[in-house]
Formats: structure tokens, C-alpha cells, sequence
């Protein structure tokens, strides 16, 4: 199966309509981080299965949202948020992917997947309440001999469960986040599961269940047909009444068999999962008690910040308003004192006694000095002279009436002068206690959101180891480490189920082999009676019956070696990747060795990137071989599988891949366009597609504040 294109329009990061094409061989899409990498993941696995992942979460519908409690996102937030913003008021957007395939029999197949918005009559275009969306809407077209046919909805589903099988999707299209689930090697059923689905040794079951359930059929025909040919022999009676019954007691404990098996099985899963936990959780106890340091001390910073912000926003209308105000206050003081000095000058005396205006007045008449005697006239300057201090002392007498009217008044403004004349010093230092008290709180407040930057960027460091150890252990210590004494129970408890349960099932196989026992006895006494009394009725069913068991046996001795040989296949073919993977590592870098149990041995000399290559090279080793026996072609979608690699180890993974697949489409970061390795790399005929994503950047818009960033596609081969 090939997929020829992707178009994908208002979809998360993508804009409008983009259309990538594929070929055979490894198409290769490179973007840095956010980008547009998962989100081009996401749109391949929500086209054919109405899912997206979350990191953190895993896949999650897209369909009835708010019904889901682990989805972090709101029903319209996976449509492309400029198409979102531009909409207007009841407008419909819609986002859709397209893929076009062709299948093994060269069968063309063109799946849709799309969802529309309609823009509501809401201010906040960024809210769950300014859009109605409609369900996810799926069609399936395809050629058929009746011409071009279209599948809707539950059919078109039924379609892409037909082209892609429900158990191998996790192997063929997988984030490489999820590699931890795919192949843990503390965790043995993670390999059987995938030998499960993506092998061809469950034909060997198959078989092997088709030839029991025929046995038990013919063998019931058989007892049927020996009863009723010899219904008058009471000892064929007795003996064949003895069988049927043995048979039936073999069924159900067959049946009950299976059923402990089962419960083993589960019980071990949880105890493997449980101890997994535990071990994680015991060798990481120092890093959890970092991390919730970390997370109080941060708590108490926010608390700290959080009073000081509310402190000042309590003094800033009640004292704190009055910052600025100083100017205003020395000018008043100003005022004061300009006043108290102008207050108490009395208007000055001038020429009042000497000469009195009486004698000023008979000088102005007579024209003559009384003192000397000297006479003068209206023209003379003396006379100007005389005149001026009668003015002079007019003024002054004038001056004094204000001066008197106003000294009831002044004397009571002069109270209000006196109780007021401290009021600014007094002001003055309560304005600079207000001004120090303001400087403070900003300085405490600078300090804490400092500390508090300080313990997040620490966190974030803690985040990223708790993070590798998520992916290593699958399990979070943060999280679980107050569950530790709960996990401690659960692990007793399931000991002790699995030891009860394994004491019924040997209980169970030693009842079932007593039971075959007899069966065998009570067979062989049947057929001893036949050949001495030849009045016995046969039957062809019991050669059969015999014929089957044979088989059963056969069949069981194959699929056991069969079982074995394709483990041994899996060791060598992962090998062979894996030193293809690791060919410039000049360290120890160790190799894969898989038990006939299906346990993967475990290294602990080797660090996350050498886990992740062992565990790739097992997948793609699974794969390979299921391609070969079945004839039977997927492409490979992988996002970020090299996330754990270095560039060179990026390089000789994309090598070694583009040969194992028909088709396969890497997402990655891990390639330096300018290097030598990505010429080499584009240069390779195996190499038939690459991919550059880079961002469009739309301006920003003053109402929102932000930029608005989509991914475009640039054609590199």
C-alpha cells in the first residue's frame, strides 16, 4: 500500500490548503521544533482515524469533546486558529485532510475527513461559545467494478478498518513518545503483543484452534453414530456413556484452563507494571523530594507575590495616590510663610507728627516756612514738596483704616494659619514614609518573582528528567510517588493472586492430564471390545478422530518451533539494524538478544539512545519479516523517531530505513540542511521525497496582541 498525497486545509498549524506528495522509498519531512511536524502526524492519523495525539495524554477524538476527560483542548481548537480569527459572524470554516492511496492490487482509495465551524455572534472569537461545530464528517471513494463507489461515515470507517488493521496501527504510524509502550524491556508482553499483531506466527494458533474444535466435532459425531449402531450392546454403551463424559469434563476444564491462564497473564501485567513503578519510584526518591521542594518553594513565592500585589492594590487608592503630590505641599509651605511674614508688618509711619497736616496745610495758605521763614510760591518745588507729604499721609491714614477694618478677620485667619502652618513638614514625612513603603513593596516584589523565576527554570530541568523517565519506566514518580504504599499492597496482592492462581492452574492441568488419561483408557478398552466382538458397529469418524489428534500434536510441535524460530528471526533481523544504527559508535553499544519467553534483555550499560535504537530495530525488524511472508505492504509514518539521536546517529537511521519499506514518511528534526550527510542523504536513489516546513508569520493585530504563526511547506526534492 502506497499513499500518493496529503492535503490538508485549516487543519491545527495549516493554513488554507497545502498538498504534500509521496512516493516509494523514504520521504523525508524536516522541521525544528513547532514547526508543524506532529501536527502533520496528527492530520495522517485524524483523516483515517478521527484521532489526534496530546502529548502527555495520547490519542484522543475530536468527536464530543467535552465528554472527554483527558482532552485538553476545547472541540474548535484543532481548526487552524487564523482561519478561526478571520471568520466573520455567521461564516463556516472548515478543516479538512485528504489522503489519496493506492493499495496492493492497485486499487485507488481518496479519504476525507472533515469538520465545520460556524462563527457565532460572540465578542471573544477565541471562546468554546463563539463557535458551533458540526460532527466529523468521513467519505471513503474508491474504483470498484461497478464503477467509482462512496462510503459515509460507519461504512468508510469499515473500509479503513479493512486497509489498516485495528492491532498494527500502533506499529506502522507511532509517535516516538509512545516507543515505551511498543516495546518495554522490563515488560515481556510487550513483545508477544506485537508478535500478535504483526507477524504471521498467529496462523500457527489458528490452525492449531481450527484442528481442536474439528476434533471435538468429530469425536461428538462419532459417539453419536457408535451409540445409536450399538444401542443394544450395554458394555459399547457404558464405555462410550464414560467417553462423551470425559470429554466433556476435558472442555470445561479446558475452558477453565484458558480461563486462569488468562487471569495469570493479566496478574502478571499488573505485577510487572507495579514493580516497574516501584523500582522507578525507589531510584528516583531524591529527584521527587527536589521536585516538590521545587513546586512549595514556588507555591510560596506566587503566595508572596500574590499579598504584595493585593497590598498595593489596597494603599494605592487609600494612601499611595498621594505619591507625587511633594511640589504641591513645599508650595503650600511656601505660601504659610509668605503670609505670616506680610502679617505682621504694620503699614509704615511716614511724615505723621513732623509736621502735622494742620501745619502742612496754614504752610500751603501762608506760603511760608514756619521754621525759617523763607517765602515761596505754587511754582516753587517747595510747595510740590508740601503737597506730596499731604498725598503721603493720606495714603498712610488710608492704610491704617484697612489695616484696622481687617484685624478682626486677620486675627481669626491667623488661628487657621497657626493650626495649619505644621501640617506640611508633618505632610512631607508622612509622603516620604508613603514613598518608602511604595519602594519596598516593589523591591520585595522584584525579589520573589525573581526567586520565583529562578525555582521554575529549575522545575523545568526536573520536568525534562521526569520526563526521560516516564519514557524509561513508564511511570511518573511526581505523580506516584505518594501512591508508593498503595502500589507496595497491590504488588502483595497480586503475588499472592498469582500464586493461588498458579496452584489452581497446575491443579487444573494435573485434573485435565487425569481426565486425558482416562480418555485414553476408556478409548482403548473401546477399541479392544471391537476387535474381540465383531458384532461392534465402526465408524469412519473415529479414524478421523484419530487422524485428527495426530494433527493436533503435529501442529502443536510446529507452532512451538515455529514460535521459537520466528523469535530467533526477529533477534538476528533487529541485530543486523541495530549495527547498522550504531555503525559509528565507537563505544560499548551492545546487541539485542530476545528469550524464548519473549524477554528482551535488558542493558544497563547503555543510555536512552541506544534503548530507543534497540527498540526501532525490533519494530522494524517485526515489520520486515511480516512484509516478506505475508506480501503484505504498509507505510511506515513515524513522528520524531529520532528524537532521542544524535545527528549522525539521525543519518545512518534514515539509511537504514529507507530500504526496509516500501514506503515510509519521517518526521524529524534531526537533520542539518547545510551538512555534508543531508547532501549524501538527498543524493540517494532510495530517497525519493524531502520536505522542509517552515512558519508563516502573519502580523499582529492590536485588539489581540500576538502574532499569528502557520506552517508552510517548502519542496526540497
Amino acid at each position: 500500500m502506497i499513499i500518493k498525497n496529503i492535503t490538508i486545509e485549516n487543519f491545527q498549524s495549516y493554513y488554507k490548503s497545502q498538498t504534500m506528495d509521496f512516493s516509494r522509498g523514504l520521504n523525508l519531512v524536516i522541521g525544528n521544533g513547532g514547526k508543524g511536524k506532529s501536527k502533520l502526524f496528527n492530520a495522517f492519523y485524524w483523516v483515517l482515524f478521527g484521532k489526534i495525539y496530546i502529548t502527555g495524554i495520547g490519542w484522543c477524538t475530536t468527536d464530543n469533546l467535552p465528554q472527554s476527560a483527558k482532552f485538553a483542548m476545547q472541540r474548535y481548537e484543532f481548526i487552524n486558529k487564523r482561519a478561526l480569527y478571520k471568520a466573520n459572524i455567521n461564516e463556516e470554516i472548515t478543516a479538512s485532510v485528504q489522503i489519496e492511496l493506492e493499495d496492493d492490487k492497485g486499487t485507488n482509495y481518496i479519504i476525507e475527513r472533515s469538520v465545520c465551524a460556524l462563527r457565532l455572534d460572540e465578542d471573544n472569537w477565541d471562546s468554546d461559545k463563539a463557535w458551533q461545530i458540526r460532527p466529523n464528517v468521513l467519505k471513503v471513494s474508491f474504483d470498484s467494478v461497478t464503477g467509482t463507489r462512496v462510503l459515509n461515515d460507519l461504512l468508510a470507517e469499515d473500509k479503513i478498518a479493512e486497509l489498516f488493521p485495528d492491532g498494527i496501527r500502533n506499529y506502522i504510524w507511532f509517535q516516538g513518545e509512545s516507543l515505551e509502550s511498543l516495546i518495554n524491556f522490563r515488560n515481556k508482553e510487550t513483545l508477544k503483543a506485537a508478535v500478535k499483531h504483526i507477524s504471521y506466527f498467529p496462523y500457527y494458533e489458528k490452525l492449531s484452534e481450527i484442528i481442536s474444535k474439528s476434533k471435538i466435532k468429530i469425536a461428538g459425531i462419532e459417539s453419536r453414530k457408535l451409540k445409536e449402531l450399538n444401542k443394544h450392546n450395554a458394555n459399547v454403551k457404558g464405555l462410550l456413556s464414560n467417553i462423551e463424559t470425559l470429554n466433556y469434563k476435558i472442555g470445561k476444564e479446558e475452558e477453565n484452563k484458558r480461563q486462569l491462564e488468562s487471569n495469570i497473564d493479566t496478574v502478571k501485567i499488573a505485577l510487572a507494571d507495579g514493580e516497574t513503578k516501584i523500582s522507578g519510584l525507589a531510584s528516583y526518591s531524591m529527584l521527587v523530594k527536589k521536585y516538590k521542594d521545587c513546586e512549595n518553594e514556588i507555591s510560596r513565592l506566587l503566595a508572596e507575590t500574590t499579598r504584595i500585589d493585593n497590598f498595593q492594590r489596597e494603599k494605592l487608592p487609600a494612601l499611595w495616590i498621594l505619591r507625587g503630590i511633594e511640589p504641591m505641599i513645599v508650595k503650600c509651605k511656601e505660601i504659610i510663610e509668605k503670609h505670616k511674614e506680610e502679617e505682621y508688618t504694620v503699614p509704615e509711619k511716614r511724615y505723621l507728627d513732623n509736621p502735622s497736616r494742620s501745619k502742612l496745610e496754614e504752610i500751603l495758605r501762608e506760603k511760608k516756612c514756619f521754621v525759617c521763614g523763607t517765602e515761596f510760591t505754587e511754582n516753587d518745588a517747595q510747595y510740590h514738596y508740601i503737597l506730596e507729604r499731604l498725598r503721603l499721609q493720606e495714603d498712610y491714614l488710608k492704610d491704617m483704616e484697612e489695616y484696622t477694618n481687617n484685624m478682626q478677620l486677620s486675627k481669626q485667619f491667623n488661628m487657621f494659619v497657626g493650626k495649619i502652618q505644621d501640617y506640611p513638614d508633618s505632610l512631607l514625612i508622612s509622603l516620604s514614609k508613603i514613598d518608602k513603603q511604595w519602594k519596598d513593596s516593589e523591591n520585595d516584589l522584584e525579589k520573589y518573582m525573581a526567586q520565583r523565576r529562578r525555582k521554575q527554570d529549575e522545575k523545568e530541568k526536573l520536568d525534562d528528567q521526569i520526563e526521560e523517565i516516564k519514557k524509561k519506566h513508564g511511570v511518573d514518580p511526581v505523580t506516584q510517588a505518594e501512591t508508593a504504599g498503595i502500589i507496595n499492597s497491590r504488588i502483595r496482592a497480586s503475588r499472592s493472586n498469582l500464586d493461588m492462581l498458579q496452584r489452581k492452574l497446575d491443579v487444573s492441568k494435573q485434573t485435565l492430564n487425569n481426565y486425558k488419561s482416562d480418555l485414553r483408557l476408556a478409548e482403548k478398552e473401546l477399541d479392544k471390545l471391537g476387535d474381540k466382538d465383531t458384532t461392534i458397529a465402526k465408524v469412519p469418524e473415529t479414524e478421523w478422530k484419530n487422524i485428527s489428534t495426530f494433527l493436533e500434536d503435529i501442529c502443536k510441535r510446529v507452532q512451538e518451533n515455529a514460535r521459537k524460530d520466528l523469535l530467533r528471526k526477529i533477534e538476528e533481523r533487529a541485530n543486523i539494524f541495530y549495527a547498522k544504527f550504531t555503525e559509528h559508535d565507537n563505544g560499548y553499544k551492545g546487541c539485542v538478544k530476545i528469550g524464548d519467553d519473549y524477554s528482551i534483555e535488558f542493558d544497563a550499560g547503555l543510555n536512552t539512545s541506544h534503548e530507543d535504537r534497540k527498540k526501532m530495530s525490533i519494530i522494524n525488524a517485526l515489520l520486515s519479516l511480516n512484509q516478506e511472508a505475508m506480501g503484505i505492504y504498509y507505510p511506515f509514518i513515524s513522528d520524531a523517531p529520532t528524537s532521542s539521536f544524535d545527528l549522525e546517529t539521525t543519518y545512518k537511521y534514515l539509511l537504514g530505513i529507507k530500504d526496509i519499506f516500501e514506503q515510509s514518511i519521517i518526521l524529524t528534526k534531526d537533520v542539518d540542511l547545510a551538512s555534508d550527510k543531508y547532501i549524501d542523504l538527498r543524493n540517494q536513489n532510495n530517497v525519493s521525497k524531502i520536505y522542509n516546513l517552515e512558519s508563516e508569520i502573519y502580523s499582529g493585530d492590536a485588539n489581540r496582541g500576538q502574532h499569528e504563526i502557520s506552517t508552510k511547506i517548502v519542496v526540497l526534492k
